[in-house]
């Protein structure tokens, strides 16, 4: 693996995750001129649903294949027919409590019920991403957000036409691009083949605990948002939201960098110390990141933040400078994290996730309480300065000595028909 080769992955998988995060903040921006402000709330918390699924994906699928790319090189079909098993269980999941929300008339009820029909089809489209990262061909991932970009401009024409700006016609428009886009996943991997329990079975020693850190992560920030609903309102939330996803390019670019990190790490796990380079490469080129998006948004002019969120703009902008901190804060963590898993040092990592996940989570209740949503985000900041300090601390745990964890393996299967020799003189005393 070339330098070069590895600057022109991790540049396409920058373009990959500034694409995946293109159709949330569209999707986001266009809710915040056509809904109002209670429907804009509900908007945000539907789409945390959908994250909180994603990451539960994420988590047990794509983090799996990204640190064992022979998987992803000889099985993709394997690993897409658990995908699709799984996909389909979490939109049945989504689905009962929309109806239960619909029968009692919540205006949440008709919205979850369109994100759960689509989401088995927006989980497939997500694990198809990270498999052609795995792959070495960051351009397959590419060509997916393309397609559910350049659709959702579409779907939001037809909306327009229309005059379907309703909340669950808005989720329909942004969800349905989408599914259609996952399709492209089975053209470039091939349909599903083989029993779904199959290849999640061979390496549910490693997906188990990558799905317990990645739910700590996401159920964290649903519950969070729940119990700010406590302290203050729908509205709170949305913005919460609002000021988060402004930032997503910023993050988007983290992500990149860890992801890619995660990636060549396990691709060189077995030279040691070879992990130092990657994550020092991701620390630099997400500082840099970090403070880009800090000056940019806290010094964004009030006429561009009113054209981009509406009214929102109001009680989104005082919190411009406490999401700016937590993104640089994430900068000096980005490819930590990556590192652990990609020499399959899942144990720690889950660990760290839960307890980092935890303490940033406590910060942002009792910020929230404080201070509605502002006090929240400068909660999130502090929690998240505490929580990169423990995944140093883990790595330099780990990085005393550069063996993974042992790995799960099965028993040798004996030859069918012949019994194994006992050596000569074994049992014997010396």
């Amino acid at each position: 693996m070339t330098v070069a080769s590895a600057d022109r992955r991790l540049s396409l998988v920058t373009v990959d995750q500034l694409l995946s995060s293109v159709s949330n903040i569209a999707a986001l921006i266009w809710a915040a001129h056509v809904l109002a402000p209670a429907d804009f709330g509900r908007f945000s918390l539907v789409m945390m649903v959908y994250w909180v699924a994603q990451v539960a994906l994420r988590s047990m699928i794509s983090t799996t294949v990204l640190v064992h790319p022979e998987d992803a090189d000889n099985q993709p079909r394997a690993i897409l027919s658990s995908t699709l098993a799984l996909s389909l269980f979490t939109g049945v999941l989504c689905v009962v409590p929309g109806l239960a929300l619909a029968a009692v008339d919540s205006p949440l009820g008709m919205p979850i019920i369109v994100l759960g029909a689509l989401l088995p089809l927006l989980l497939v489209h997500d694990v198809g991403r990270y498999l052609a990262i795995a792959r070495q061909r960051p351009a397959g991932a590419v060509s997916l957000d393309l397609i559910w970009v350049v659709l959702m401009v579409a779907t939001f024409g037809a909306t327009i036409a229309l005059d379907r700006t309703t909340l669950s016609w808005l989720i329909f428009a942004w969800a349905l691009p989408g599914g259609i886009a996952s399709l492209w996943v089975f053209a470039q991997n091939g349909l599903p083949a083989g029993a779904w329990r199959t290849w999640l079975r061979e390496r549910w020693h490693f997906s188990w605990r990558s799905l317990v850190g990645g739910l700590s992560a996401s159920g964290t920030a649903l519950v969070t948002a729940s119990l700010m609903t406590v302290f203050s309102d729908a509205l709170a939330v949305a913005a919460f939201r609002s000021a988060t996803l402004l930032a997503a390019p910023s993050t988007a670019v983290q992500m990149a960098v860890a992801t890619a990190a995660a990636a060549d790490v396990a691709r060189d796990r077995e030279v040691p110390g070879a992990y130092w380079h990657h994550v020092r490469r991701a620390i630099v080129i997400s500082a840099i990141v970090g403070l880009l998006n800090l000056v940019l948004l806290v010094f964004l002019p009030d006429v561009v933040g009113r054209a981009v969120l509406g009214d929102s703009w109001e009680i989104v902008e005082p919190l411009m400078l406490a999401v700016s901190l937590k993104v640089l804060l994430m900068a000096a963590q980005s490819g930590v994290r990556a590192a652990l898993i990609g020499r399959h040092h899942i144990q720690v990592a889950m660990w760290t996730d839960v307890i980092s996940i935890a303490l940033v989570g406590v910060s942002m209740v009792v910020g929230a309480a404080l201070g509605d949503a502002e006090g929240g985000l400068w909660g999130m900041a502090v929690g998240t300065g505490i929580s990169t300090v423990c995944w140093w601390v883990a790595l330099w745990w780990k990085g005393r000595g550069d063996a993974p964890e042992p790995q799960a393996v099965q028993a040798p299967k004996a030859t069918p028909g012949k019994h194994a020799r006992r050596p000569a003189g074994a049992g014997r005393r010396a």
